[in-house]
């Protein structure tokens, strides 16, 4: 067939029909590989390898706490942008965190149910021993 043909058919420029076909003549693909297109990447993979790891450790780190990590190990200064979308480049997104107690234990609270739960509830009296764990009161995203 004629690229005419195939550019009327495909309802695409005559011109990228024969630069495909050229293409495909010259590498046997129809796309070429892409250059390296736009600026280097600031992070090598041993900062990116920190980040990986400062987030498995604590996934509710701040972008300026990975920031002043890479700062005060690598001596690394870097936008807080630049931290964000190296996340993203490693696949990590946020994510709501779910507040739970650090002190819960379910096996200790299955126990406590199984003895309490042989009384009567009039007879119970309860009183709140509340805690407050400052990081996780104002941490409420985190990555993963």
């Amino acid at each position: 067939r004629k690229t005419h043909d195939i550019a009327h058919d495909l309802n695409m420029p005559l011109r990228v029909v024969q630069r495909v076909l050229q293409t495909w003549r010259e590498i046997g693909e129809v796309c070429r590989e892409r250059k390296g297109l736009g600026r280097a990447q600031i992070l090598s993979d041993c900062h990116m390898q920190l980040l990986i790891t400062l987030v498995e450790h604590s996934p509710d780190l701040y972008l300026d706490e990975i920031q002043l990590q890479l700062s005060v190990q690598y001596g690394v200064h870097v936008s807080l942008a630049t931290v964000y979308r190296s996340l993203k480049r490693l696949g990590y997104s946020q994510k709501k965190l779910s507040k739970e107690a650090s002190e819960r234990l379910e096996h200790l609270t299955d126990q406590f149910i199984m003895k309490i739960g042989k009384y009567p509830p009039e007879y119970l009296v309860c009183a709140d021993e509340a805690a407050v764990n400052v990081h996780t009161t104002y941490r409420t995203n985190g990555w993963s």
